[in-house]
């Protein structure tokens, strides 16, 4: 239960951070925008970078800090989460520090970057959750087999 709550967290935060960015071009992989050499692999740095510059956009006052007015409508709750003080507002230490255990989590191997089969499992892990993808998560209906195949193994 804790695996399906920390992914569901992870899904929720990589989509709103997504949506933060406010790319012009939305990228189906939301961790591919901070790729910024385009090699395929995010490092940590680059990640961070990314987060850097998210944290820029939202922070509209320039006061190192993200109230409940900058921050926007997709993702606020898990942005509040990311309040480490309970202050009421998001520093960029703070966001980089939730960011980072994510990365660690998203980053399989341990090698310190994320590479496209590692961005590709955490993607279809989100799908799964919101029943897109081809498994379609917990939300599909059970399989019922063919008609001219028996419903139990003995023929019943």
């Amino acid at each position: 239960m804790k695996k399906l709550l920390a992914a569901a967290a992870l899904a929720s935060t990589l989509l709103a951070g997504s949506a933060f960015a406010g790319q012009d071009q939305p990228h189906r992989d939301p961790l591919a925008r901070a790729d910024a050499n385009n090699d395929g692999v995010v490092t940590r740095d680059e990640f961070l970078a990314d987060v850097d510059a998210r944290f820029a956009k939202l922070d509209a006052n320039k006061d190192g800090k993200l109230s409940a007015d900058e921050r926007p409508r997709m993702g606020g709750r898990m942005m509040g989460r990311t309040d480490g003080n309970g202050d009421g507002a998001i520093t960029l230490e703070e966001m980089r520090a939730q960011s980072l255990q994510r990365f660690d989590r998203i980053d399989a191997n341990h090698d310190g970057k994320l590479d496209k089969a590692e961005r590709d499992a955490v993607m279809q892990r989100m799908m799964s959750m919101r029943g897109d993808g081809p498994r379609g998560g917990h939300h599909m209906p059970p399989k019922t087999p063919p008609a001219d195949q028996p419903s139990t193994p003995d023929g019943n």
